[in-house]
């Protein structure tokens, strides 16, 4: 009967727990796997909510590293959440030199991903920021394209 009665009150505490909805962020994340593409594979993502630039300061930045391999080609896609004020983009560095962004600031255009063909294997930097340093939250996307 005791144990019944334990089995009962665990089962109580623990339904509502599982009942709760995934959080926004798992959806946006879900969301932006799926907007890189069916020949993809998902790799990791970054979440990124930053503050509005203060006047006269750098934009904010979130900066990650990933290790990429040689010869392969990559998938990096951003997406902005629901709420967010901002544009994210992501721009990659190898050893403080920027080889791609999904900003193209001369001509004023933001790519939702841009594809990467690693020409050596190592430690690369992403750095996520919002366009003219705008509030905002959204995340990143890394996949490898099949």
């Amino acid at each position: 009967m005791k144990s019944s009665f334990f089995i009962l009150s665990l089962a109580l505490i623990i339904m509502p727990l599982l009942a709760t909805g995934q959080p926004a962020t798992d959806d946006l994340v879900s969301g932006c796997v799926i907007a890189a593409g069916e020949n993809t594979t998902y790799l990791k993502d970054f979440r990124v909510q930053l503050p509005k630039a203060a006047p006269n300061a750098a934009v904010p930045v979130y900066k990650a590293n990933m290790y990429l391999m040689k010869n392969m080609k990559y998938r990096f896609t951003v997406c902005d959440a629901p709420e967010s004020k901002g544009e994210l983009v992501v721009t990659i560095y190898d050893q403080g030199k920027e080889l791609i962004s999904s900003y193209n600031k001369s001509a004023d255009h933001k790519y939702s991903s841009i594809d990467f063909i690693c020409n050596k294997t190592g430690l690369y930097t992403l750095w996520f920021d919002f366009i003219n340093g705008e509030q905002g939250s959204g995340v990143g996307v890394v996949c490898m394209i099949k």
